[in-house]
């Protein structure tokens, strides 16, 4: 499996507090037959500034580590979209997904479906492909799940959490998971692990389940097809 979407870079956002917290939460994730991480520190302006000197220090120690467990480590960023997005991706290549043309793209709960739609247009028109991250975050979506087809056809795409599809996060995203899922219309499934206790990773058992319920070959799609098209950088 590849996950594509994790707090495990210590010292930097919510996600791992320490480079002991970072080793093990990159165990734990191994244990479950993950192969590759792009590591995706928070950037929101007024809330997680992304200090990009820090960062990359903090990723070279860990890729060390990393060799030991056998995980291959790509950094990334998971961006709440904001209007510099575009200028912001320039400046700063780390904010793309394992250097490539992806970008994970976050949005708060309440916001209208015509905002994210007009910024992943706006990112496709340059070059970029917007992985909307925790699809089944946003209220919008909530009340009409076709609207993840029409960012589908965009060209984005469309990321849930395997907490939310193992009922984790609560119901409602539960509900909205297996909707989409049923439908097709998931692209990715991603880990999003803060820690090893609170907020871990449960992409192993999200895989089974999905397995079971929905066939092996969306399964493969899910965890691992569209997964490796981001870090190799094909659309």
């Amino acid at each position: 499996m590849v996950d594509i979407h994790c707090h495990a870079l210590y010292g930097v956002d919510d996600g791992a507090g320490s480079i002991e917290e970072s080793t093990a939460m990159l165990q734990q994730a191994e244990s479950q037959g993950v192969e590759t991480i792009v590591l995706t520190p928070h950037y929101r302006h007024g809330m997680f500034d992304y200090p990009a000197e820090q960062i990359r220090e903090n990723f070279a120690r860990l890729k060390q580590e990393a060799e030991q467990t056998g995980i291959a480590l790509c950094l990334g960023c998971e961006y709440h979209v904001d209007s510099r997005i575009l200028e912001a991706l320039q400046e700063n290549p780390c904010f793309s997904l394992a250097g490539g043309d992806f970008v994970l793209t976050e949005y708060s709960f309440d916001t209208d479906f015509s905002y994210i739609y007009m910024q992943t247009q706006k990112l496709i028109s340059c070059g970029y492909i917007p992985v909307i991250a925790h699809v089944e975050r946003y209220g919008c979506f909530l009340k009409d799940p076709k609207l993840c087809l029409e960012l589908s056809n965009t060209g984005a795409f469309i990321q849930i959490n395997a907490d939310s599809v193992l009922g984790l996060e609560g119901r409602a995203g539960e509900r909205f998971c297996r909707k989409i899922l049923k439908r097709g219309w998931a692209d990715i499934v991603a880990g999003d692990a803060h820690g090893i206790d609170t907020r871990a990773c449960h992409l192993k058992k999200c895989m089974e389940y999905i397995s079971r319920k929905y066939g092996e070959d969306y399964a493969e799609l899910l965890f691992e097809e569209n997964p490796k098209k981001v870090i190799e950088n094909k659309a």
